[in-house]
């Protein structure tokens, strides 16, 4: 029975990624449940974080985060293969060099106190990155506990803009494009370098599962890859055309099935440079509830991603909206995971 549903699945999944003709999406439907705080984590002391504290990687033994990651209760659900995501220790921030803080029950970073006009080549990942090291531990350990019984699913990766304001600010990257474009896209360049290093360091410590890989319960044959611009919020759509979009191509280039996480708010910056990158084989898009616009007036945007590439939604919305998702929307590449709110 396992393998039977598993090879069901994965050619349910091998033909979202096609964009065969299907008779229905891939479906998830839970209850909307807002964001929670973390208990705290254990550190390699045998205490856990406290408020306010600062985390490096000597208070970080993979060991111990292991029990924090807890085993899936069945192998599938529905249109899905379960698996194990990786704590999000800001895993791309802390290896390009921000400090790393527990606050508010989660792990944030801050800028690290560089400069636009600091040696940029600094920035980037080595070899020996203490960090990296943490992460590629953890994912080794994982894959071990698992037995190949279930996937370990990529961590939350932060892209190139996200990287870039991480280590400046907000504020000073800004300028920093508007000021001096090319030093911009030298800062882009030396992010995006080290985002496919430490992706695809920890794709080789987290093995292959099921002949595959897996992201949102959905198995391809070959590397799959989870990008995100969030902070494109800071941009326009020519900015993000210019500055963006070409490192963006070059992550997606690396990996056999790169997909883009954005958000619902952000959607219409980045809309018409999406469609037009090659490598990018899906979109997945939050809905930001209940702060994001109106899914009616998103529809537009959705029909024209559903048409060209894969589209993945997630997040909360109505009862009603979901109906009118799946009415408007042509099955074809799409998937549906979400929570429904009152």
């Amino acid at each position: 029975m396992g393998d039977e549903t598993l090879e069901r699945l994965k050619a349910r999944h091998a033909a979202f990624w096609a964009m065969a003709e299907v008779d229905a999406p891939l479906l998830s439907v839970g209850r909307y449940q807002p964001l929670a705080s973390r208990p705290p984590i254990p550190l390699a002391d045998g205490t856990t974080a406290t408020e306010g504290m600062r985390l490096t990687p000597d208070s970080i033994d993979p060991r111990r985060l292991v029990g924090i990651h807890a085993e899936p209760s069945t192998p599938f659900a529905g249109d899905f293969i379960h698996g194990v995501a990786l704590y999000d220790l800001c895993w791309m921030e802390a290896t390009t060099g921000c400090p790393l803080y527990w606050r508010a029950g989660q792990v944030w970073s801050e800028p690290g106190g560089w400069s636009a006009w600091d040696d940029l080549e600094r920035l980037r990942v080595a070899p020996d990155n203490a960090w990296l090291a943490r992460l590629l531990t953890l994912t080794r350990l994982l894959v071990e506990r698992a037995q190949g019984h279930y996937p370990i699913v990529q961590p939350l990766l932060r892209g190139p803009i996200d990287i870039a304001t991480a280590v400046l600010g907000d504020g000073p990257a800004c300028l920093l494009m508007k000021d001096d474009p090319d030093r911009f896209r030298r800062l882009l360049e030396v992010c995006t370098d080290n985002f496919i290093t430490v992706a695809q360091a920890w794709m080789a410590a987290a093995e292959v599962c099921h002949g595959g890989c897996c992201a949102y319960g959905i198995w391809a044959s070959g590397t799959v890859l989870r990008t995100q611009a969030d902070n494109a919020a800071l941009l326009s759509p020519q900015d993000y055309h210019d500055f963006l979009k070409p490192f963006d191509e070059r992550i997606c280039a690396a990996f056999d099935y790169p997909f883009i996480h954005t958000h619902s708010g952000v959607l219409h910056i980045m809309a018409d440079a999406l469609l037009a990158e090659e490598p990018l084989r899906a979109v997945q898009v939050v809905l930001d509830y209940p702060a994001g616009p109106p899914l009616v007036d998103l529809l537009p945007l959705f029909r024209r991603l559903n048409k060209h590439k894969p589209l993945i939604i997630t997040g909360g919305l109505t009862a009603e909206e979901l109906e009118l998702l799946r009415g408007t929307l042509s099955p074809r590449g799409l998937c549906l995971s979400v929570s429904l709110h009152d």
